[in-house]
């Protein structure tokens, strides 16, 4: 009952069921977001597709478990926490509410996620967190940023100028000989990071080259692969990680440049296809103005680019809020069901 499949977020039926999942020992402990949905809403699905893949973020997967709940059969619950509309995603942790997302707004979701991950020190499987945990979780927070912050960091004794111990000084020497730009962090500068990243690693020495988050080994792996070439196809297949991140958050930046917005062929005053003509006479209609577009045509990047980023390969496409809702078939979906002007502008969703 507590396994979540890779291909749909678990759905629990009722509230006995719902008691028995917060409370067993693989998700107790977990971050837990419970999504309030109503299964015949167009927005409840687009939200699950989008919640799946956190669930599979290795930021996230062993610390963060999500469920889903039909609100029709969780009167008590809803009431108890007055959740009036669907989709409403309530986080918990120890079988207590400890936060919400009323509405769907993804870059609310994940902020909330890694806040909480980070301030409650989610741990895995049955280990229960004491006060002396508090310390190690800090530090490993602590490492785990230092490894987001750097394609390329090496943690060595000293500093590149002046390392303090013979393999740093190599290990130094060597990205510098082969003209690899790297960051670095002294661990003898912070005793805590130096003992806590051993463990984190489960590499006893320095120094550590860490490529995308990811341990390299120490001198002799470092050398090894600098001679084998297997070190630059990795950073090959970093700088193209790195790329595609920019690339991300290049597009997230353009979604969010208003509460709706609207991804098109043309413009509003010209469009260029029928659909994307269809989609601005249905929101006209439904009295839906206060929108930005964005012309694909313009920037092939950004229209090759955003059929992965959405998983859909057509325009036009709408999001609400940075998430992503659909095309001109959903709409019209939504506009049938009486749920449209709500969904596009409103984060409150449907009533329950």
């Amino acid at each position: 009952m507590a396994n979540q499949t890779n291909t749909e977020i678990h759905q629990i039926g009722s509230p006995k069921e719902f008691d028995e999942y917060i409370n067993l020992p693989t998700i107790i402990n977990k971050l837990l977001l419970v999504h309030i949905e109503l299964e015949q809403i167009p927005v409840c699905k687009t939200l699950n597709e989008a919640l799946l893949p956190i669930t599979r973020d290795p930021e996230f997967m062993q610390q963060l478990v999500i469920c889903r709940l039909n609100a029709d059969h969780f009167y008590d619950l809803l009431n108890a926490h007055n959740v009036n509309a669907a989709p409403t995603i309530l986080f918990f942790h120890r079988t207590k509410v400890i936060d919400r997302v009323d509405g769907f707004n993804q870059s609310d979701v994940l902020k909330k996620i890694k806040f909480h991950i980070n301030t409650i020190g989610v741990v895995q499987s049955t280990e229960i967190k004491s006060e002396h945990d508090s310390p190690s979780i800090q530090v490993e927070n602590k490492i785990k940023q230092l490894l987001d912050s750097s394609s390329i960091i090496l943690f060595m004794k000293g500093t590149p100028a002046s390392p303090q111990c013979g393999f740093s000084r190599q290990a130094c020497h060597l990205l510098d000989e082969h003209k690899i730009k790297y960051d670095y962090f002294d661990v003898l500068a912070d005793q805590n990071v130096r003992e806590q990243l051993k463990k984190y690693s489960n590499w006893t020495t320095y120094p550590q080259l860490y490529v995308g988050g990811e341990l390299i080994g120490g001198l002799d792996i470092m050398k090894q692969m600098i001679e084998n070439g297997d070190f630059e196809l990795k950073l090959k297949q970093q700088k193209s990680n790195d790329q595609e991140k920019d690339t991300n958050k290049h597009l997230e930046s353009l979604i969010n440049q208003a509460p709706l917005m609207l991804f098109i062929k043309g413009t509003p005053e010209a469009p260029r296809c029928g659909f994307t003509k269809e989609l601005l006479a249905l929101l006209s209609k439904a009295n839906i103005t206060n929108y930005k577009t964005f012309d694909i045509l313009q920037d092939d990047n950004v229209r090759q680019k955003l059929k992965d980023y959405s998983s859909w390969q057509t325009y036009p496409q709408v999001y609400v809020n940075g998430q992503f809702i659909g095309g001109l078939d959903v709409l019209k979906q939504m506009n049938e069901e009486g749920i449209l002007a709500q969904t596009l502008t409103e984060k409150q969703g449907v009533a329950v």
